[in-house]
This record gives structure tokens, C-alpha cells and sequence, in this order.
């Protein structure tokens, strides 16, 4: 299998996804991994020092250039931010160029624009398998997955805790994530209730959640995140999806909350603020952050016919945001280059492949997303009440 991994020079969700892929032996034939700059690239695969893969200068906005890149390659794993920037026309030429296609898209409107693609992917034979990452990506399987062990869903509860971003000393100046997360959190969200599509004021009241130790209760707040717009339509009945995210330690929290006050009031500007928070990612003093990364998903409405809510949750002390999010990437690649099959269209995660399929590689490979969870998974009749 050729793999084209767009940002995998330079991104650290990217570059993750190229050193779990070189993990297998057998399938994974050749990686190309791009940057803007080659010399990022370039010192990235000499790292590696895995003949297999090698470094190509690429400006995904060259349409051009990109269609003739991927034309040379089985598969393109789109990792470059932020995705309302960058994705459809990427996707677009993906389909162009009969190439299949998987990415780790966080944003709602190309996720909504991007099924709208799905006619022109099947005509060309392609799949297009969107935000298969952690959340969104695996958050979508579990909370797939534990729907379909309950006979009727009204609300869905997903929430997240991130600690320390990258597993290299010197993480990456990529500022798409950070851009995306300060958009998720000011101004006016969407997000889903009682079974419509509405705005609301970002990033309101916190809400404890019940995550598993050695983190367990933990606040997190409303952001939003493709998940609220897409469960929807796969799980039917659910009139309520409500998505939450939080930094660790709670400090660091603190500080975006001043950040997002500043921009709601107009002080300051999202791209201002990206600017400033990349000029402080390239200064020499170190911040050194835990590694733990946290899940916690929660389906309310009827089992056997008592009321109540099947819950998941897990903590992981070992494994960084990149790495949470990169592996459940390459094991949908895993799955695919063990026979797995995706028909041709435009996929969410869990239209595609369910957890299942996910773990098995993860366990195959030994990838630590899986091996080091802390997991528990829980029916309760007393059910949470976010209460907004």
C-alpha cells in the first residue's frame, strides 16, 4: 500500500500516523509525508531512518500539484488544519483523482459539506472516511456502540480531557488545532437539542462528569464538534447530543477562559491570538505537561425497558493527544490493508467500521491508545443532568 500523508512532515498527529504505520511490516509498501517546507520533512524522515517513506515540499492549495502527487498513491490521510480551511478542496481531489481518502476532520461545516460529495465519490469508485480520529473518530464508535446495546437513545453526553499534545521533546508549530479550539469555544456554537439544530452562547457553565481514576470527577465545558451534527442521523430517536472538552491540568483551562473572554468581547482576534500562542510554542523555555487524555460518553434512554444511561469511560496516563488521535487512524489503514473493506461514498466513522474493528488493530500492533486505557463501562438508572 502507497500512503500519502499530507502534513505527516510537520504535523504531530501526522507525523505520529507515519511511525504507527511503519510499524507494519508486511502491507504498508511506502510513505510520502508532505510539508510547505522540505527541510521539515526531510529531517523528519531521517529521524525515522525507515527507507520506505520519503519527504515531498507540497502546498495543499496547489490543486494541481496535489492531483498529480496523489495519483501516485493508494490512499491520502489528510491531517492538515484546519479542516473548514483546507478539507473539501483536498476531498474534491481526492475523488478527482480516483485516490481513496481518510482524515481527522474537527469541524462541522466541511463534515456536513463533505456527505454532500458522497454521489460524486461513489460515481469514482472511492471512499472518503471522514474525522476518524479520537474525537471525533472513536467517540463516535463508543457512542454508536453503546446505543446499539440499549433499545431506544434520547441523549447522547461525549466529553474529553487532554493533557500533554505531542510525544517529541519539541512538538510541532502546526497552529490549526489551536485555531480550531478557540473557534469551538467563542462566539455562538451549534449544537444539538431536542431534536434540532441550534446556536448557543460557547463555552457555558462547567459540568462535572464521572470520569474513571486517576482522574475521576472533572470539569469540562461545551465546545463544538462535528459529533453533535452527524450522531443524529445514525443513531435514530436521539433528540439531544451534547459535546464537551477540557485541558489538564484545570489551570491551563483557566487560561483559555481568559482568552475566549477577550475575543467574545472583541479585544482581541482569533488569528491574533493563534499568532501570539505560536510565537510563545517556539520559545526555549520548556512547559512540561502531564501525559493523560481521558474519554468519558454517556447514551440516556431505555434497556430492557427501565430508563437510565450505558456509560464508557477511560483514562490513559501514557499516551499523548497526538497519539490518541493518530492511532485510531492507522488501525482504520490497518483494518483496510487486512481485508477490511469500505464501499465506495462518503463515510462517518461509525457508517464505516465500529469499535471493534479499531481495537482488534490497536491490540495487533500493540498501540497504547488501547493497551494503556483505563476503561470501565457502566449501566445506571440514575442518569446525568447537564441541566443547561
Amino acid at each position: 500500500m502507497r500512503i500519502l500523508i499530507l502534513g505527516g512532515g510537520s504535523g504531530d498527529v501526522g507525523r505520529d500516523v507515519a511511525r504507527t504505520l511503519l510499524l507494519d511490516k508486511k502491507f504498508i509498501d511506502q510513505i510520502t509525508v508532505t510539508s510547505r517546507r522540505l527541510e521539515i520533512s526531510q529531517r523528519f524522515v531521517r529521524d525515522l531512518g525507515d527507507e520506505r517513506v520519503s519527504a515531498l515540499q507540497l502546498d495543499v492549495t496547489d490543486r494541481k500539484k496535489l492531483f498529480e502527487v496523489m495519483k501516485d498513491h493508494d490512499l491520502t490521510i489528510n491531517t492538515v488544519g484546519p479542516f473548514s480551511k483546507y478539507s473539501i478542496p483536498i476531498m474534491k481531489t481526492a475523488i478527482e483523482s480516483g485516490v481513496n481518502y481518510i482524515d481527522i476532520c474537527d469541524d462541522i461545516e466541511p463534515t456536513l459539506e463533505a456527505l454532500q460529495l458522497n454521489k460524486f465519490a461513489e460515481d469514482a469508485g472511492v471512499f472518503l472516511l471522514l474525522s476518524m480520529g479520537w474525537f471525533p473518530g472513536m467517540s463516535n464508535l463508543r457512542a454508536k456502540a453503546l446505543a446499539d446495546q440499549m433499545d431506544s437513545v434520547e441523549e447522547i453526553i461525549i466529553a474529553w480531557v487532554a493533557g500533554k499534545k505531542s510525544p517529541e521533546e519539541v512538538p510541532s508549530k502546526g497552529l490549526g488545532g489551536i485555531e480550531h479550539y478557540l473557534k469551538a469555544l467563542t462566539g455562538e456554537i451549534y449544537t444539538f437539542r431536542n431534536g434540532h439544530r441550534v446556536k448557543i452562547p460557547a463555552y457555558q457553565k462547567g459540568v462535572k462528569l464521572p470520569f474513571p481514576e486517576p482522574l475521576g470527577e472533572y470539569t469540562c465545558y461545551q465546545l463544538e464538534h462535528p459529533e453533535t451534527a452527524t450522531l443524529p442521523y445514525v443513531i435514530p430517536g436521539v433528540k439531544t447530543v451534547t459535546v464537551l472538552g477540557s485541558l489538564y491540568p484545570e489551570k491551563r483551562n483557566k487560561f483559555v477562559r481568559l482568552l475566549t473572554r477577550l475575543i467574545d468581547l472583541r479585544l482581541v482576534s482569533i488569528p491574533m491570538v493563534t499568532k501570539l500562542i505560536g510565537m510563545s510554542m517556539r520559545s526555549k523555555k520548556k512547559v512540561s505537561l502531564p501525559r493523560l487524555n481521558a474519554s468519558f460518553i454517556a447514551c440516556i434512554g431505555e434497556k430492557d425497558g427501565e430508563k437510565g444511561q450505558m456509560s464508557y469511560g477511560e483514562v490513559n496516563t501514557k499516551t499523548t493527544t497526538a497519539e490518541v488521535t493518530s492511532q485510531p487512524l492507522a488501525c482504520a489503514v490497518f483494518h483496510i490493508a487486512h481485508g477490511g473493506k469500505i464501499k465506495p461514498g462518503v463515510h462517518l466513522p461509525e457508517t464505516a467500521l465500529t469499535v471493534e474493528d479499531i481495537v482488534k488493530m490497536g491490540k495487533r500492533y500493540n498501540l497504547s491508545f488501547v493497551t494503556e486505557a483505563k476503561e470501565q463501562m457502566v449501566w445506571s438508572e440514575k442518569t446525568i443532568s447537564i441541566g443547561w
